[in-house]
């Protein structure tokens, strides 16, 4: 399976967040905060040298987490590199392509978090 780009409107659905979060706006600045925290230790992760196992339960991990703040590009695109890992082992390579993949999405989802948290900073 190749690594595509997952075109599903926004790249964080407001909609979605706001009924995780029950609309509160201290708790989606909290989730988000966390969210991005936890960025870097699943970019890490998700390297190519990383050992198989540990690779897949990344990148179902980092799945749920965009899923839960209506990230679904990155929550696809992390779909597909668990699928394809728990197929079969991935090769160095196809581990590269998938955490590119990945790291653009999370890198539109870094982008539309600080948007989102500007937004709450300026509607208080």
């Amino acid at each position: 399976m190749n690594p595509h780009k997952y075109e599903h409107g926004p790249v964080i659905d407001r909609a979605h967040l706001d009924r995780m979060t029950g609309g509160d706006q201290a708790l989606t600045l909290e989730v988000l905060g966390l969210f991005r925290q936890q960025m870097a230790l699943w970019s890490q992760s998700l390297q190519p040298d990383v050992a198989q196992e540990d690779w897949s339960d990344t990148a179902h991990s980092l799945k749920g987490a965009a899923r839960g703040i209506g990230a679904w590009a990155l929550g696809e695109v992390c779909a597909q590199a668990e699928a394809a890992s728990r197929d079969a082992p991935l090769s160095r390579d196809q581990k590269r392509a998938f955490y590119e993949a990945m790291t653009i999405q999370m890198q539109e989802v870094m982008g539309a978090i600080a948007v989102i948290e500007h937004q709450i900073a300026l509607a208080s």
